[in-house]
């Protein structure tokens, strides 16, 4: 996260362009709401222009110091210039894309959990648990990652900023970036205002929540069989099959490139492949 420091120096320094530019990234302000970074769009901005600005100056002057080696002063100064142009729209882009990867990665953990976090919360809520209490109670459960931050939003929304349930629940449906909170949250606030049965609603939900969620796994489990008979047969079998041929090549010529070859293979790449299956299963994983 960035310092507070510097984005009020940021903001004090580039404020007044910032908003002067904010009617053409409202979209990053939807991302930085489900993203639930504490920014408003016009710090956030006045943060990208202060990174890209300072960022700017040093490239043009270090650039420019080490292509005066090699060619004339001011072809140095110009391709300097334009190479730094060039890395500043690079970072204003990855300024504009980081709230919206952060909110895609938090969805995918909310997802991950909500099935277990809504079986729970539909366990306490009953006819006279009030929601805030079993959004307060959920809230201190930290296995529950980003989900007990959302209730956690909820719970200080009411506690401290005095909303009804009603209005904390809605507004933090149209700031959270997984779909299917979503969809739950309205559900809830529909119950609430109509005077429904929660605690059956929530049941229900938890419900089709888990027998999506063991579709998921059903799935993953013939996807994970799928990669292991590739990873065995192709990485580990072929690996294999090429070191002994591979072996045999190198004492009929006596050639170092092989052997320096297999060290590679066998030093180098297996391990970076077997590292690239890990994380792949891992990003697959229904339960992270």
């Amino acid at each position: 996260m960035i310092s507070k420091k510097y984005v009020k120096i940021s903001y004090k320094f580039f404020g007044n362009f910032a908003k002067m530019l904010q009617k053409n990234f409202l979209d990053i302000r939807d991302d930085l709401q489900r993203a639930n970074m504490q920014y408003t769009l016009e710090e956030y901005l006045s943060t990208a222009l202060c990174t890209i600005t300072w960022l700017f100056v040093v490239e043009t002057a270090v650039l420019s110091f080490i292509f005066a080696f090699f060619v004339p002063p001011m072809f140095a100064v110009l391709s300097a210039f334009i190479l730094s142009i060039a890395i500043a729209g690079m970072i204003f882009f990855l300024f504009y894309i980081y709230p919206a990867t952060i909110a895609k990665s938090r969805e995918n953990m909310i997802n991950k959990v909500l099935p277990f976090a809504i079986s729970y919360i539909s366990a306490v809520a009953s006819g006279k648990t009030t929601p805030i209490t079993f959004f307060k109670t959920l809230s201190q459960f930290k296995e529950y990652g980003e989900v007990s931050k959302e209730a956690e939003d909820i719970v200080r929304d009411v506690e401290m900023f005095g909303m009804s349930a009603a209005t904390a629940i809605r507004r933090k449906a149209r700031r959270t970036p997984s779909e299917d909170l979503k969809e739950i949250l309205y559900g809830m606030t529909t119950m609430i205002s109509s005077g429904g049965d929660l605690g059956l609603y929530l049941r229900g939900k938890a419900n089709d929540l888990m027998n999506d969620q063991r579709r998921k796994i059903m799935k993953f489990s013939n996807d994970l069989s799928f990669l292991v008979e590739i990873y065995l047969t192709l990485i580990i079998a072929g690996s294999i099959f090429f070191i002994v041929l591979s072996s045999v090549m190198a004492a009929i010529s006596g050639g170092l490139s092989i052997v320096m070859l297999q060290i590679f293979i066998v030093m180098v790449l297996l391990p970076l492949i077997s590292i690239a299956f890990i994380v792949l299963v891992k990003s697959m994983s229904p339960t992270g």
